[in-house]
Formats: structure tokens, C-alpha cells, sequence
């Protein structure tokens, strides 16, 4: 098996096409060696360091309750929506698993909202580290730690190359964007209460004539477009050795997304670029990676001691 590096990007429900992906890259033949993950990108990167193969990620994924997804919790900050289900999962599959648990190298990403500035999370519980890189801003509550209100790092860090490469710069780096291509900016769908949350249809189809409704589909539909821009962005500055597009991106980060759909879709994503990734192997493409700088992205943030940052 040839060792890659994997820059798994955020996008919501999109980001069951990190599963195919994953999958897809095991049957040609490569393991991912480290991970870094950016929201979505953070949980599937999450349940594969700490060892679950490809196919209990998929039983995760189909296991998930959408009636209670989106639920809060009773110290929950104010936010659209919560994550209560997601967590209550993962806690049985997490449970107080460490970083220094995991079975390969792995990080995350997030943003301290009352600062702005970015942090890599490679210590400390895992499923905290999911918290953090998971709480889209408005949307879901911050993860409070210490002193600092963290959240998704998607806002700055889509699609966490940098760190990838910072992780394991001697591997391909291959990037995995959720996003939507520039081209395909002007037809993105817009964002609308989706039919799995926690609340009577009749409450939704009210909420969506008032303006609060008006306000959070605004809202909603220029964060979306704001995370595509960034990454886009970041992309062409890094430059991973390979990007890989899964064609997900006609939906909404929070759209109710047929798994098994878009784990194909990552899997199709992957075989399309099959070429470039033999060929991210070849002498000049090492070569490459050696002379390439690869310091550190961020400060750090070690979640078993709140104080300490670096």
C-alpha cells in the first residue's frame, strides 16, 4: 500500500463523500498515513485515526438519527440549531479517546471566534477536537474552552492543506473540496429549513415567511458562498499535489443527503484523478515535496491543558 497525506475539507451532510473517497483510495491501493480535517472532514478523519475502517464509518454514517441530529443541549450557547445527536453518537464511538490514541497522525482545525485566530488541535480528546472544528458559526454553539469560544475552522481553513502537508510532507498531499468550483458559484442551491429537524413542519414553513426565517436562509446561503470563495482561494495558494472535487456540491452544507449517493460520488471523484495520483509518486513530484517548506500553519491548542497555546 503506497502512503498518502489527506486534507479532508468541511461541508456539512456533504461530507459523507469523505467516506468514498477513503474507500476508493483503499481499493487502489494507498493508505492515508495522516489526516488533517476541517469540520466534516474532522469527523470522518476523527472515526478513521481512531481506527474504524471505511465500512464502519459508512454504519456510522447510516446510523445517524436525523430526528434528533440537529438537537440541543441544555447549556448549548445561542445558535439556529444544535448538534446533540451527532455527539451522542460519536461519544460511543470516541468516547474519551486521546490524539495520542489515534492510529495514525491526525489534526484538526478551528477558530477562536472571539479573536479570529486560527488554531491546529493534535492533542487532547478527540471527540473535543470534533466539537471545536464542527460549530459553524450562527449555526451551531461554540465549544467552549477556557477562555476561548471555538469554532468551525472552515471559516478560515476550508480545506486544511497547509496542515496536511505540515503533518507529512514526504506523502502526496491530496485535498479533498467539498466546494463548489467557481464556475459553478451562480447555480448553487439555496439554503431552506430542512425537512429532518427537530420541529413540527408547520413551525418550519412559518419560520421560513418571517424575517428571522428570511434572515437565516441570507445568512446560510452567504456563509456557503463565502467558504467556497476562501477555499478556492487557499487552494490555488497551496497547490495539493492533487485535488479531488467529489460532484457534491449541489447541495447545502445542512441538506438531508443520501449517504450512499455521495459516497459514490466520492468514490467517482477519486477514480477521475487516478492518473494524477501515480503520478504525484514520480521522481520530480518527490522531489518537489522535499524543497517545499512546510512550517507550522497556526498556533496550537492542547486540549488537556486550557492554558496552553503555542
Amino acid at each position: 500500500m503506497k502512503k498518502i497525506t489527506l486534507a479532508l475539507g468541511s461541508g456539512g451532510t456533504k461530507g459523507f463523500a469523505h467516506i468514498g473517497v477513503i474507500q476508493q483510495l483503499e481499493e487502489m491501493g494507498y493508505t492515508p498515513s495522516a489526516i488533517a480535517g476541517t469540520s466534516a472532514g474532522g469527523i470522518v478523519g476523527a472515526l478513521y485515526a481512531a481506527g474504524y475502517s471505511s465500512d464502519e464509518i459508512c454504519d456510522f454514517a447510516s446510523s445517524l438519527n436525523y430526528s434528533k441530529l440537529f438537537s440541543r443541549k441544555q447549556n448549548d450557547a445561542p445558535s439556529l440549531l444544535g448538534l446533540g445527536g451527532l455527539y451522542d453518537l460519536l461519544e460511543k464511538y470516541l468516547g474519551k479517546m486521546t490524539f495520542k490514541d489515534a492510529k495514525l497522525s491526525f489534526a484538526v482545525t478551528t477558530v477562536d471566534q472571539n479573536t479570529g485566530s486560527e488554531y491546529v488541535i493534535n492533542s487532547g480528546k478527540i471527540i473535543d477536537a470534533v466539537k471545536a472544528t464542527t460549530a459553524v458559526p450562527g449555526i451551531f454553539p461554540p465549544f467552549k474552552f477556557g477562555d476561548k469560544y471555538l469554532v468551525d475552522g472552515g471559516i478560515l481553513n476550508p480545506i486544511p492543506v497547509s496542515i496536511a502537508r505540515w503533518m507529512k510532507s514526504d506523502f502526496p498531499v491530496l485535498a479533498v473540496s467539498l466546494s463548489a468550483p467557481p464556475e459553478k458559484w451562480s447555480s448553487l442551491p439555496k439554503y431552506s429549513v430542512p425537512s429532518f429537524v427537530p420541529v413540527p413542519q408547520f413551525v418550519v414553513d412559518q419560520l421560513s415567511q418571517l424575517r428571522l426565517g428570511k434572515a437565516a436562509e441570507s445568512f446560510i446561503d452567504a456563509l456557503e458562498l463565502m467558504v467556497n470563495e476562501i477555499a478556492w482561494l487557499r487552494l490555488k495558494e497551496e497547490k495539493p499535489d492533487v485535488l479531488i472535487n467529489p460532484a457534491i456540491y449541489s447541495y447545502s452544507m445542512i441538506d438531508d443527503i443520501d449517504v450512499n449517493e455521495a459516497i459514490e460520488l466520492g468514490k467517482t471523484a477519486v477514480r477521475e484523478k487516478a492518473d494524477e495520483i501515480a503520478h504525484a509518486y514520480t521522481l520530480s513530484k518527490r522531489v518537489g515535496r522535499w524543497i517545499r517548506a512546510s512550517n507550522p500553519p497556526a498556533k496550537y491548542l492542547d486540549l488537556s491543558n486550557p492554558t496552553a497555546t503555542g
